[in-house]
């Protein structure tokens, strides 16, 4: 009787889980700024930039990188670059949250890649 209240118990908690999404990464105090969170196939973290400083950093993270950059845009308050990594499209998207700060997106591939987002983010960071 108790094994079988564990066990429904112990399935219970595993469907909750399964059913509930993708779970969030949350890693404190990047150093460029805010924090890095991975979640839904999309790495997010927020750099103690300008939106202009950001693009440029990103451009040149790119480079160092290898990636080939198919476009880029860059309005006031938001700008995408869209480079290819061998035959993986990368969608790197940036908002502007205030005029010191500037939220950076990536997605690699279509599912995502967090290992390859994060090493976009570093890039970035390098760039600085």
């Amino acid at each position: 009787m108790f094994k079988s209240r564990v066990l429904a118990v112990c399935l219970a908690l595993f469907m909750c889980v399964a059913v509930s999404g993708c779970a969030a990464v949350v890693l404190g105090g990047a150093a460029a700024g805010g924090t890095y969170v991975y979640i839904t196939g999309q790495a997010k973290q927020k750099f103690n930039a300008d939106l202009g400083s950001t693009f440029q950093a990103a451009l040149k993270g790119c480079q160092s990188l290898g990636l080939k950059v198919e476009e880029k845009k860059k309005r006031l308050s938001d700008a995408s670059i869209k480079a290819i990594d061998v035959d993986t499209e990368v969608h790197i998207d940036f908002t502007y949250v205030s005029s010191k700060v500037t939220e950076v997106t990536v997605r690699y591939g279509i599912l995502g890649d967090e290992a390859a987002s994060r090493r976009i983010l570093s890039a970035i960071n390098k760039n600085f």
